[in-house]
């Protein structure tokens, strides 16, 4: 690889990381610059500190929290809702990281009304707010103190699946050519093939780098249906035919 094609080869990849490090906040969640946000372990361990007899403790830490997790359920009541959150840390982003251990649960408490089938069990939510009183709760048989947030604002995280792809080196082929501008694509990284079927007819286009035309490999028709062409006429046909036009001599 030339001195040129690796400087751009690394200029690439420091750009892709700088846009990979720039992780953007939904508006709904993002607070101002500067802000010090209540982290969920500060408040759980303040609860771990009140008498087992206390049924409702005002918290002794004051402030804004971001606090994100997977929804385990949802209770309306007159005023407002309150969203029952398995606690998972967030990453830059806002959005709960689910792969790390969870440290407790917290109530989110949302004036109005929230559709228990929008806000399903399992969904993945951030809640910003102020927080408020720990209220207790039942958990199985056992008793527990939720942190709460009164919220200002949340976002409900897109559902993802994560699958396995395995791409067919037929139809797409990581040949190494360099960076650089080929047939109108940015191709930094590879040469591909693909597969295009026209007329019946299975191509295999090459995105040629170093020509402005492509190479075309023609396959065995695609369906099993075989279109023939019309013989061409040759002059010897010409010539019989003419010759045929004659008129023929009167007896």
């Amino acid at each position: 690889m030339s001195a040129i094609k690796s400087i751009k080869l690394i200029m690439l990849v420091a750009a892709l990381s700088a846009l990979a490090g720039c992780a953007t906040v939904p508006n709904s969640i993002t607070v101002a610059e500067n802000t010090k946000l209540i982290s969920f372990d500060d408040v759980s361990n303040d609860i771990a500190n009140i008498q087992p007899d206390a049924a409702i403790s005002l918290s002794s830490i004051d402030g804004k929290a971001r606090w994100g997790g997977k929804i385990v359920s949802v209770v309306n009541k007159k005023d407002v809702s309150e969203i029952e959150v398995v606690f998972f840390p967030e990453d830059r982003q806002g959005k709960p990281k689910t792969g790390l251990p969870s440290t407790g649960r917290f109530k989110a408490i949302v004036a109005g009304f929230v559709d228990p089938l929008v806000f399903e069990k399992g969904r993945l939510i951030t809640v910003v707010g102020d927080v408020s009183e720990n209220v207790e709760g039942i958990i199985g048989e056992q008793r527990y103190m939720y942190p709460t947030l009164e919220a200002k604002g949340y976002y409900m995280w897109k559902e993802t699946t994560d699958v396995n792809v395995e791409i067919d080196s037929f139809a797409f082929s990581p040949f190494i050519y360099g960076a650089g501008f080929h047939r109108g694509f940015f191709n930094p990284w590879y040469n591909p093939w693909m597969l295009q079927r026209q007329r019946g007819r299975a191509r295999i286009e090459r995105f040629n780098g170093h020509s402005q035309g492509s190479k075309v490999r023609r396959t065995k028709p695609a369906s099993s249906s075989v279109i023939q062409s019309k013989p061409r006429r040759t002059t010897s046909t010409l010539q019989t035919r003419q010759t045929d036009r004659r008129p023929k001599p009167q007896q």
